[in-house]
């Protein structure tokens, strides 16, 4: 009897500017706790309770989702709401600030009310650890722990100035529960707008892409000094070109190399082993050859395929590599470096 006494909820609840702000403030991803602080610029303020059951009700209740769809959508047409957040001058930053420090110290306080319109609603009878520990309590709170009655203080942890004595009474294997989404989205609403592009210093941005530049410039002059070291230290060794792995260095010195494993029966000019586990990897993986115009060709003769930057090579087909092209081959990754000096200087034969 009690239970049909209450109301059913109503699409005249709410005015019609209100649903249409809180649907399209919730699609685009703000979270009702945050809603409910006074982040959108409501006809009144409402608890999250009340956001809470408002959305519920939209989404869910026959007698309200369809008529306030019919009725939001009219709005839209006659009113042409435009949907922007509240004021975000200073004073606006600074009434929040002060808002969220007085929750904040509310719920630190051993008999401080919790603002109902201001994060989760506590449960009647419950700490606010209760709520804001998503429905847990702490193990110390639950066993009702001497230090825990002798203070009065709440089980829950905070951060900031009184988390260090919060974290000393928890028991060694307590954790403080994470923040919740709506506590993230008030810090980025809490910090200071980037400044927009010609509110930069003119002067300022030039120098920045100078210096930009300058470091490309010292970027590529170091690739070139590593190159040409490299090529030098493969002449030395007679090399085509070198495979560098990440625990070992493979050095090219046929037109035709061979990648795969090696066995007691056969041997390969470069064993994958050397490098790591060599277990997805075939006796003979691939073949790479020098071309006859000093390109250099890979083929995949093996059962997995093999990656040069990213793409794909299927059994059976070839690809060209290109200077420093990545390598992958069973789970292995290579880096290619030829070495244009001995490469110019060979005749190698046609493919």
């Amino acid at each position: 009897a009690l239970m049909a006494e209450v109301a059913a909820p109503s699409v005249e609840d709410w005015p019609v500017g209100d649903d249409f702000l809180l649907r399209e403030a919730v699609e685009a991803g703000a979270a009702l706790a945050s809603i409910a602080r006074g982040i959108l610029p409501f006809s009144r303020a409402y608890s999250c309770q009340e956001v809470t059951d408002r959305w519920r009700a939209l989404l869910y209740d026959p007698n309200v989702a369809r008529p306030a769809a019919r009725r939001m959508a009219h709005h839209i047409l006659d009113a042409k709401p435009t949907v922007s957040p509240a004021s975000t001058a200073e004073d606006f930053r600074s009434a929040w600030t002060r808002s969220a420090a007085a929750e904040r110290a509310s719920l630190r306080g051993v008999d401080g009310p919790a603002d109902a319109g201001v994060g989760p609603s506590t449960p009647a009878g419950g700490s606010p650890s209760a709520s804001a520990g998503g429905g847990k309590r702490s193990k110390g709170a639950d066993r009702g722990g001497p230090k825990a009655v002798e203070s009065g203080e709440p089980s829950r942890v905070e951060s900031g100035s009184g988390g260090d004595e919060g974290l000393a009474e928890m028991d060694a294997d307590e954790t403080p529960p994470p923040p919740s989404f709506a506590d993230a989205e008030a810090a980025v609403l809490a910090m200071d707008p980037r400044p927009a592009i010609d509110q930069v210093d003119p002067v300022a941005r030039k120098r920045s892409r100078a210096r930009l530049a300058s470091s490309l410039r010292k970027i590529r002059k170091l690739e070139a000094s590593a190159q040409a070291a490299t090529a030098r230290a493969a002449t030395a060794k007679n090399s085509l070109g070198v495979l560098q792995g990440h625990r070992a260095t493979f050095q090219i010195t046929r037109r035709e190399t061979v990648l795969g494993r090696s066995t007691e029966d056969q041997k390969v000019d470069v064993d994958l082993a050397e490098e790591g586990n060599a277990s997805k990897v075939s006796r003979q993986h691939a073949f790479i050859k020098l071309r006859w115009n000093g390109e250099f060709v890979l083929r995949n003769v093996g059962k997995r395929h093999v990656w040069i930057n990213n793409v794909a090579v299927e059994s059976g087909r070839r690809a060209s590599l290109a200077p420093h092209s990545l390598i992958e081959v069973g789970g292995l990754r290579l880096m290619f470096l030829p070495n244009p000096t001995l490469v110019r200087a060979s005749e190698p034969e046609p493919f």
